[in-house]
């Protein structure tokens, strides 16, 4: 019988970070959840355990908790949200690599992070080279196993409405049927798909050390 696992999510209140915690929920095989927000999230279940601070830290572990050994930082923003390049740095780069550290100190061993297609650190883009930052950093803190998820452009209904990307996918519904090869990781994916493949990568016993999972390869996991 394969063991119950337990998960941290940070980011549960954003698009992606929503849609992974009802599917962790959901899933069988993880039996305790914790969720590290800013905010109450409005969500009750005998498996949630809510553990909310304005800077995303952590409590300390009594004996009485399960251990978390997977985590999952769905944290992000864009430069239009933070207000400054600086501003988009602090959360994209140095706040994730912050919560991602305060995982490990918790005893997470595997790590998935949302991240985006394109994302590198010679990137010209301000927003694709945080990515690559976040990414370089996170993947030598030494975790057993680090995914970092690029999906292309998301489809979903946010919180907030962003007309920029309402826009963008308008035109995709067009132009999407002639997009193959590598042209399909930009494609617009469901977060609910991205989702779906944050909980496959997490409840697999084995995953590599490190990995970079597109939308393509998204979708073939969740097939």
């Amino acid at each position: 019988m394969q063991q119950k696992l337990s998960m941290i999510i940070a980011g549960a209140s954003g698009l992606v970070g929503q849609a992974t915690l009802i599917d962790a929920l959901k899933s069988e095989a993880i039996d305790c959840i914790y969720c590290l927000s800013r905010t109450q999230i409005e969500i009750v279940h005998p498996k949630l355990t809510q553990w909310i601070d304005p800077e995303l830290t952590p409590p300390t572990l009594s004996t009485a908790l399960t251990q978390p050994t997977i985590g999952v930082i769905a944290l992000g923003t864009t430069i239009k949200k933070a207000g400054s390049k600086k501003s988009l740095y602090a959360i994209d780069v140095t706040l994730v690599v912050k919560v991602a550290k305060q995982m490990q100190q918790l005893g997470v061993q595997r790590i998935i992070i949302v991240s985006c297609l394109g994302a590198s650190t010679k990137a010209l883009s301000h927003y694709l080279r945080c990515k690559g930052e976040m990414e370089q950093a996170i993947q030598h803190l030494g975790f057993m196993s680090t995914t970092f998820v690029q999906p292309g452009p998301l489809a979903g209904q946010r919180k907030e409405t962003r007309k920029d990307e309402k826009a963008l996918q308008s035109v995709m519904r067009f132009i999407s049927p002639l997009m193959v090869g590598a042209l399909a990781n930009y494609k617009p994916i469901k977060a609910c798909d991205v989702a779906k493949a944050i909980i496959h990568i997490a409840t697999q016993d084995s995953t590599p050390m490190i990995a970079r999972i597109n939308s393509t390869q998204m979708q073939t996991l969740i097939e």
